[in-house]
């Protein structure tokens, strides 16, 4: 890219959740942020409400087009459905693996944790995650810290769904300005 400043990513498939998702937005929109939001397939990409499917949102670029070296750091947020739906797609593990092997910052929230265990990317690392994912966390060789809701691994910082809100984000956009990466304004 040949921006100076780069946007943050936020990757998502259908039934993310949509509260932890939208929050996520005006956070980074009052911040002065930058984001774009990548899915399977581009275009429209709807959440998950409460107990039911939510609105439909524009999706900015399919995940097979996108690349790590185009953002600063990368958000998935919560939602079982779009953990499945992403864990199912090879570019899902390229692209999460490529944001932490350059050390960009990488914000997991909830049960989008299960990503980083389908991508092979858990072993050996400390993370955060509701009763739900921590047999499954343990099995692929990480250190389950049950008892924090945030926590944070050099660029990667790991969420529990309690966690979210202005104040994660606010972590989240700490690593970012202590990260060398570029980030749009």
């Amino acid at each position: 890219m040949t921006d100076e400043k780069l946007p943050i990513a936020i990757l998502a498939a259908a039934g993310f959740a949509e509260v932890t998702f939208t929050d996520t937005q005006k956070t980074l929109i009052a911040k002065g942020h930058a984001m774009k939001v990548i899915s399977p397939d581009g275009g429209l990409v709807q959440g998950w409400h409460a107990d039911a499917w939510g609105h439909h949102f524009m999706a900015d670029e399919s995940i097979g087009d996108s690349l790590a070296a185009d953002y600063c750091g990368l958000i998935l947020p919560d939602g079982r459905n779009s953990a499945h739906t992403l864990a199912e797609n090879p570019h899902t593990k390229r692209l999460i693996a490529a944001f932490l092997d350059a050390e960009q910052p990488v914000l997991v929230i909830g049960e989008a944790i299960s990503l980083l265990v389908s991508s092979d990317l858990a072993a050996g690392r400390r993370l955060a995650g509701g009763a739900e994912l921590g047999e499954e966390l343990s099995r692929a060789g990480a250190h389950w810290v049950p008892d924090e809701d945030v926590v944070i691994e050099g660029s990667l910082i790991t969420a529990t769904s309690a966690a979210t809100g202005a104040g994660l984000i606010g972590t989240f956009l700490e690593a970012l300005t202590e990260s060398s990466v570029p980030q749009a304004a």
